[in-house]
């Protein structure tokens, strides 16, 4: 009963950490685009009663980088009044919106410790969640199988699970749009493998973990038509498999006779991309409104290298964009959208997470940014062991991810897999530990 309830745990946390559409943020803001939220007070009840809180050096980094930017954020309220002459920008009061931005990484910061205490509560944690990944690798797969098959038609497929009826001609699951989809299916698509092999699984289960991942990777890639997505398959996933592969004695003769498979398939992936890129560059919002805010954002961090906080953000956002605006090297792209962000604070934000907390936090955040998620990938590198491939991947996704084209917001399937590889890596150290003192005492 008891592997049953913990299993059934995993899969309600991880399904509902992937749903990031709910029809509640018509109620209550975007805030609730996640049911996560709604969690979060029975979440933290759960973390005060447990015996003894665990704090990983990655939470005490996610903790001491929340205090800094609440703080340069207490700094930043009279200074902003200062120079507007009032609470109110852009008919938002900095206060208000401060509270509001906090709620973000406050809700992250105890989701996180949840699923670190889920993990760390007994031995066979990850067999729980293995099973529970699992069958939700299969619901998922069931799901966008359907989804595709309904994706030119007029009828909107499960339309009661999104928080519009408006029909949307792109794979996106149970997001919002398609460029949140590429960090949720590569943690669904490369986990599972390795746990099945981490743990040891049966060779029938493996085998149904390997058609299962590649159903996916390739049933979504070829009828993908996020460009961040593909781009970040062209430069990080490919290199990397192809590495994998190489490296593995077994894998390596497939390498050599899958080349004229395997070649089509990368080329098939640039020409999409190229195409997309170029039918697009200079008509398409997305990259008017990405360049424009990554400028934005890189001349707050330069003019205030240590962050503006969640209340100076929305000063200093606004009239950044305007003064990039107002030169020649975005003025042939499509700006409508970045221009409405001078007139509300609806949306408000540069659409990466890395450039967002940028200017929240400036130097402060890019110490926080090596030592929360690039520290990490370091560690899982220094490793011969060809299984932690299949961790590497998603966790260099992400990272990229976070760079280039998405938020991290109400991402919680990215925050899950941090607080997972969190108790991994101190497994893999404890197991070092004992190695060493085994040796040391022989």
């Amino acid at each position: 009963m008891k592997i049953k309830i913990k299993t059934i745990v995993f899969f309600i946390v991880l399904l509902l950490a992937l749903y990031q559409d709910f029809p509640l943020v018509n109620v209550f803001g975007e805030i609730a685009r996640s049911p996560i939220i709604f969690l979060t007070i029975p979440m933290l009840i759960y973390i005060l009663m447990h015996q003894k809180l665990i704090l990983s050096k990655y939470m005490r980094y996610f903790i001491y980088y929340i205090l800094y930017v609440f703080i340069v954020t207490i700094i930043f309220i009279p200074i902003v009044y200062y120079l507007n002459g009032s609470f109110l920008v852009i008919k938002e009061n900095i206060v208000l919106k401060a509270v509001k931005l906090f709620v973000y990484p406050f809700s992250i910061l105890i989701f996180y410790q949840f699923v670190y205490i889920l993990f760390s509560s007994g031995r066979n944690s990850f067999d729980y969640f293995f099973n529970a990944l699992f069958s939700l690798q299969v619901l998922l797969a069931v799901y966008l199988f359907f989804e595709v098959i309904f994706l030119k038609k007029e009828t909107i497929f499960a339309s009661f699970l999104h928080s519009d009826n408006i029909k949307y001609y792109r794979v996106r699951l149970l997001t919002l749009e398609e460029s949140w989809i590429g960090t949720v299916l590569t943690i669904f698509i490369f986990i599972p493998v390795f746990l099945a092999n981490y743990l040891e699984k049966p060779k029938k289960i493996k085998q149904k973990i390997y058609v299962l991942s590649t159903f996916i990777f390739l049933y979504y890639t070829f009828f993908s038509e996020s460009k961040g997505y593909l781009l970040l398959i062209v430069v990080s996933v490919l290199p990397m498999t192809i590495q994998y592969m190489y490296s593995h004695n077994k894998l390596r003769n497939v390498l050599f006779i899958g080349s004229p498979l395997f070649i089509p398939i990368a080329i098939f992936v640039v020409i999409i991309l190229q195409k997309n890129i170029d039918e697009q560059l200079h008509t398409s919002i997305t990259f008017g409104t990405r360049l424009t805010s990554y400028l934005a954002s890189l001349k707050v961090f330069i003019t205030h290298p240590f962050g503006v906080g969640w209340s100076g953000f929305i000063y200093y956002y606004p009239e950044a964009i305007r003064d990039v605006i107002n030169t020649s090297w975005v003025s042939t792209l499509n700006l409508h959208e970045i221009k409405g962000y001078l007139t509300t604070t609806k949306a408000l934000s540069t659409k990466t997470d890395f450039f967002d907390n940028l200017m929240y936090g400036g130097l402060g955040f890019i110490v926080f940014f090596y030592n929360f998620f690039v520290k990490r990938y370091f560690f899982f590198s220094k490793f011969r062991d060809t299984n932690l491939f299949f961790i590497k991947v998603p966790l260099l996704f992400c990272i990229l991810a976070g760079l280039i084209y998405v938020t991290f917001y109400i991402k919680y399937e990215v925050w899950f897999l941090m607080a997972f590889l969190d108790v991994l890596q101190s497994q893999i150290n404890n197991r070092i530990s004992k190695e060493n003192e085994n040796t040391y005492s022989s």
